[in-house]
């Protein structure tokens, strides 16, 4: 058994031609969960899976680039088929649980909605994932994830403020926002690549994956400037598609 990472999803802000917005597929010992789910993830989600074999959804925060394709799965559960589907897990903030109902009120019987604090703690398997509170300007949640003796951090949207050791402190990988570069106005709520760097080195990361990435940019940009703040820790741009595998 074994924890895969599937990027669904890399691209800050919305969706391009090449890359989806935020989320990943978490496979915990063969049980699959979606975290976040940015607009174009649901289509990179069913060229990974049968989306039947969802367990469940983690929503780290509110915003549509992290949030609007669960409305994909919502129809898909609920209408997709002769019959609905069975209600599965979908964890978030509490407000942002609130805000899907609002606009969607059926999403209720598509989902067991489950509200996490800023401290909880879930059990998939072999897997424990834990949850950070972030610097963004709505209640964000990173996510911790330990499998057997390997960590795998997310950091979903943020500014320097957070608690980057408790979140990802000693992480195998880190994957962690890149929304702008040094010649960009800084973002409140969110980090440039060099910040990045600067964080996964201070922490002690072994790998730093750049995520959330700005659109219509050179990249290379902004992967030279987190390495150039990373000291030894190896960096790379997300890739829509790309695996990571924990045994």
């Amino acid at each position: 058994m074994s924890l895969v990472v599937t990027i669904l999803g890399s691209s800050g802000r919305f969706q391009t031609l090449e890359r989806a917005c935020s989320s990943y597929l978490l496979e915990i010992d063969g049980d699959h969960i979606w975290l976040d789910a940015g607009g174009g993830s649901w289509l990179n989600l069913q060229r990974s899976i049968d989306y039947s074999s969802l367990k469940g959804v983690i929503l780290t925060h509110g915003h549509p680039d992290h949030t609007t394709d669960v409305l994909q799965a919502y129809h898909a559960r609920m209408y997709g088929q002769p019959e609905a589907m069975s209600s599965i897990p979908l964890w978030g903030p509490a407000e942002t649980l609130d805000r899907l109902t609002a606009f969607a009120n059926g999403i209720c019987d598509a989902f067991d909605l489950r509200p996490l604090a800023d401290d909880a703690e879930l059990a998939i398997g072999e897997a424990r994932l834990s949850f950070v509170r972030m610097a963004h300007p709505v209640p964000t949640l990173g996510v911790r994830v330990t499998y057997r003796e390997k960590v795998i951090a997310f950091s979903s949207d943020t500014g320097d403020g957070a608690d980057f050791e408790a979140l990802a402190g000693s992480a195998d990988v880190f994957v962690c926002e890149a929304t702008s570069q040094d010649s960009d106005p800084l973002w409140e709520g969110h980090l440039r690549a060099s910040q990045a760097g600067s964080i996964a080195d201070r922490i002690g990361v072994k790998k730093l994956v750049l995520t959330h990435l700005p659109n219509g940019r050179d990249l290379e940009v902004s992967l030279a400037e987190a390495r150039e703040s990373a000291g030894d820790v190896k960096v790379e741009l997300a890739q829509d598609g790309a695996r990571m595998e924990f045994a």
